[in-house]
């Protein structure tokens, strides 16, 4: 399934490799490169249509969570993916909790990453070992439990569906209302039915049980 896809990393063999890999897993999709977060901004000022974008921490014009925080401000409805060699848990849930719809640690093996864009290209969301339990092996393959890839199967109604799978593209309560044309009390009832059935207490939380789940974040 081809995809449109933004890869911000001001390393230029990062870029390359995640390119090459993104073509290899995703043939076709349109991939744009940006070196500095400033570089991004023009390219997302033009493209409006990216389906997600990859984006690395630590960059020459914003450093630590700053740029994560402007995309998840300023294009809330877009997934922004975190690709970074930060591997730390509370870094991972740091990000998570800012909106990330999932994470990548560059210090995997290439075949893990390759796993994880897969992943990711294919609407679902991916979330390292490390964010669930820190011992595990980081190289350790992933082997998702399956749900059909179809929250349904966790008892939701289509709505809450919906919900969920915004919810893992990061959406707040407000463009989740905007989205869907609910009140904003309808959709606090649906975000409580949806923690609930994934058997968790926060947003964080639930992207990371969808990680466990194999559930998509793009119907």
């Amino acid at each position: 399934m081809a995809v449109c896809v933004l890869i911000i990393d001001d390393h230029p063999l990062m870029r390359d490799a995640v390119r090459m890999t993104m073509d290899t897993v995703a043939p076709g999709s349109r991939i744009d490169l940006a070196a500095s977060f400033a570089e991004a901004r023009r390219l997302l000022a033009l493209n409006t249509a990216y389906d997600f974008t990859l984006l690395d921490l630590n960059l020459p014009d914003s450093a630590g969570f700053e740029a994560l925080k402007a995309l998840r401000a300023q294009y809330p409805q877009l997934p922004t993916v975190v690709l970074s060699a930060e591997i730390d848990r509370e870094t991972i849930l740091r990000c998570l909790d800012l909106g990330a719809a999932g994470y990548i640690p560059k210090t995997y093996h290439a075949d893990v990453i390759t796993h994880a864009l897969r992943l990711i290209a294919s609407g679902h969301v991916y979330v390292p070992r490390e964010a669930i339990d820190p011992r595990r092996d980081a190289n350790e393959p992933i082997r998702l439990r399956s749900a059909g890839s179809d929250p349904r199967g966790l008892g939701l109604t289509d709505r809450q569906c919906d919900v969920l799978r915004l919810i893992l593209r990061g959406l707040p309560n407000k463009l989740i209302c905007r989205q869907l044309d609910l009140a904003e009390g309808t959709v606090k009832v649906h975000v409580s039915a949806v923690l609930r059935a994934l058997g968790v207490r926060n947003r964080t939380q639930a992207v990371i049980a969808a990680s466990r789940l194999g559930l998509r974040m793009i119907d």
